[in-house]
């Protein structure tokens, strides 16, 4: 699985920019959602090529290290 990251930029006026790497499709949406919670409204959003692509989906029994 691809590390997941987020960089989390505030300028000098207080205005936070969030950068989501590692992460496929609206799952970018959940990690960054208590931030935007706790910051306030949304000014703009862009969206990568990576929340375009499918999240890939592992078996259940792999998560758990079974074969």
């Amino acid at each position: 699985m691809e590390m997941q990251e987020l960089e989390i930029t505030i300028d000098r006026e207080g205005r936070v920019q969030v950068a989501v790497r590692g992460v496929k499709g609206e799952g970018c949406l959940a990690l960054t959602k208590n931030i935007e919670d706790a910051v306030g409204t949304v000014e703009e959003r862009e969206y990568t090529a990576e929340y375009y692509e499918q999240p890939v989906e592992v078996p259940e029994y792999q998560q758990n290290g079974l074969r």
